[in-house]
């Protein structure tokens, strides 16, 4: 039987920094060790605290984070059909630009949204999608655009993306669990974004980070990675290109 979601309350996270141990924890409980090595993101997280605080968000069970959201706003001119290949590191970018240079936001952009690993299969990441939208409401945004990664792919790092979205199960929802969440709360598949992040690292990074050894150069498959990374030994570098799959919700009026 599905469990209900739990009773919540939505608390920015900029108004509770007590929680800042227990959010650290989740998210590196929640990814696997090389994403979290993401230069563009490294550079640019300082704004969400001090540009964007009202967009970073937790579904709070009394002190005990249910889940987070982090997201941004900005503003794209085109059809969402041309969303960019970059993603997440995109969004980031444009997000600080847009805010340096005074754009009005018309998208909300999803960063992460990551559920605490204590509290799994509670239907708490739709619940984060919803709050998403809702904050978009509130801040007078119609359109929440979202690099998804699906969180099933890592089971099939040698099938291209774009064949991995076209797999349904037996009732035509997409075969992926959180694109399956997205779909039914109305979500809509744009296309891939085939670098949605872009991970560099030296070969010791690399090993460091995943625990493996690299004794010669190639593409390997590491845990928890949607594709295989590349590494080359003589060039003392492993390149790991992350793809999303763009979903789009309308807020509507």
């Amino acid at each position: 039987m599905t469990q209900e979601t739990p009773d919540f309350d939505v608390v920015a996270l900029a108004a509770r920094p007590d929680l800042d141990e227990q959010r650290t924890q989740i998210v590196h409980a929640s990814w696997p060790e090389f994403m979290l090595h993401d230069p563009v993101l490294d550079r640019n997280w300082w704004a969400l605290n001090e540009c964007f605080a009202d967009y970073q968000f937790a579904l709070l069970d009394r002190d005990d984070i249910l889940g987070l959201a982090n997201t941004v706003p900005l503003h794209f001119s085109g059809p969402l059909t041309d969303l960019p290949d970059r993603g997440v590191d995109w969004g980031m970018e444009k997000a600080v630009l847009d805010h340096h240079e005074g754009a009005a936001p018309n998208c909300l952009m999803g960063i992460q949204a990551v559920v605490n690993p204590a509290h799994r299969a509670k239907r708490l990441s739709g619940a984060l999608v919803a709050q998403m939208v809702a904050l978009a409401a509130r801040m007078g945004i119609r359109t929440v655009i979202l690099p998804v990664r699906p969180n099933q792919k890592a089971q099939f790092p040698l099938i291209p993306m774009e064949r991995y979205v076209t797999w349904t199960n037996d009732a035509g929802l997409p075969y992926d669990a959180w694109l399956r969440v997205h779909a039914r709360m109305g979500g809509t598949i744009i296309r891939v974004c085939p670098d949605s992040m872009l991970i560099p690292g030296t070969v010791a990074d690399w090993s460091r980070w995943t625990g493996l050894e690299f004794p010669g150069t190639g593409r390997y498959c590491v845990p928890g990675a949607l594709n295989p990374i590349d590494i080359d030994l003589e060039q003392d570098q492993g390149v790991y290109r992350e793809p999303n799959v763009w979903v789009v919700h309308d807020v509507g009026g």
